[in-house]
């Protein structure tokens, strides 16, 4: 075929500087098309693997768009752990810039024989692709599951701590992004996966109060070849609550810990005129006060040591001087307080 003359190149290196349009984009119809130079593409000639040879520029435009875009605008399957959904190619702000292939393919001219395949330049906004994968992450997040103490009978035993899971977006990004730049897979993408640590994954110190026999017992978790277990390492002797002033069961925790502590008397009519007393021989609390989460609930001293063993407090978990003091050096914030009759 004839070359194309002079003035022809130097249109197209003219209209070759101008913004190139993009296939399909916005409201989903075709653009006008530009001023693309007149007659046809030289034979030998693709683009994006699409044979364009000895077409004119719009019916070039119009295959390159069916057979090239057409299936890269479809939705995109992918998936995560098994549940599947699709991405828009739209949504993530897809560009094929078809024009400006179309453009270089009229400065092409292979050697009879030959080929020559003109690139498409396809382009994404990875802030588009970020913010979908972030708002899909939060769908499919599986929580971690911390470690818990739970009671079997009298003895504390642990339920392990399990791993959460969610969609990695920095590792997702680059698979999807490449395969938004193909042709549609047979199988979904599989985004990455990124392991999510439980806030907690060991057991510390555990009490466990057993009113029947006026013990508490402390464990901790022990690690063993078959996994952590909770190993008894202490067992003092307690005096609860009266009848008339129970001691609570239930599941608390130590929310408190003070030593040599002053005793604020409660709003309660046997403490009625009592008045604060400070630390010293006479403090109802003794040395040491490990206060929980049951309300005004709390272990510690005491100067009575022969009501220990008995109904004698009001509530509180009554120990020896020497036991409380043990204790308050072995638990923290936070440890597990079981109750039970």
């Amino acid at each position: 075929m004839p070359r194309p003359r002079l003035h022809t190149y130097l249109a197209i290196a003219a209209v070759g500087a101008a913004p190139a349009l993009a296939l399909g984009q916005g409201t989903g119809t075709t653009p006008s098309a530009p001023q693309f130079p007149a007659g046809v593409i030289a034979s030998g000639v693709s683009i994006g693997g699409v044979d364009v040879s000895n077409l004119a520029a719009l019916d070039a435009r119009q295959r390159v768009f069916e057979q090239f875009v057409a299936p890269r605008r479809a939705p995109l399957p992918v998936s995560f752990r098994g549940r599947e959904f699709t991405i828009a190619p739209d949504a993530v702000g897809y560009r094929a810039d078809v024009d400006a292939a179309i453009f270089r393919a009229f400065q092409v001219f292979p050697v009879p024989g030959t080929t020559e395949d003109i690139p498409v330049a396809q382009s994404i906004r990875r802030a588009k692709l970020r913010t979908v994968l972030t708002w899909r992450a939060t769908q499919y997040e599986v929580e971690g599951r911390d470690a818990l103490v739970v009671l079997r009978g009298r003895r504390p035993i642990i339920r392990r701590a399990v791993l959460g899971s969610e969609i990695d977006v920095r590792r997702s990004m680059g698979r999807v992004e490449s395969a938004l730049r193909v042709a549609r897979p047979a199988a979904p993408v599989a985004l990455a996966v990124r392991r999510v640590r439980p806030t907690s994954t060991s057991v510390g110190p555990v009490i466990v109060i057993d009113k029947s026999d006026f013990k508490l017992r402390l464990y901790r978790g022990t690690t063993k070849r078959n996994g952590t277990v909770m190993k008894r390492i202490r067992t003092y002797p307690v005096a609860i609550g009266q009848p008339a002033y129970p001691t609570p069961t239930g599941n608390y925790a130590v929310i408190q810990k003070q030593m040599n502590p002053t005793w604020f008397p409660p709003d309660s009519p046997w403490a009625a005129g009592l008045g604060p007393v400070p630390p010293g021989a006479n403090n109802p609390l003794g040395t040491r006060w490990i206060g929980t989460s049951a309300p005004a609930i709390g272990m510690h001293g005491t100067p009575n040591p022969s009501s220990i063993g008995t109904m004698a407090s009001h509530g509180c978990v009554r120990m020896y001087m020497r036991d409380v003091e043990n204790l308050y050096s072995r638990v923290r914030i936070g440890t597990p307080v079981f109750i039970r009759n």
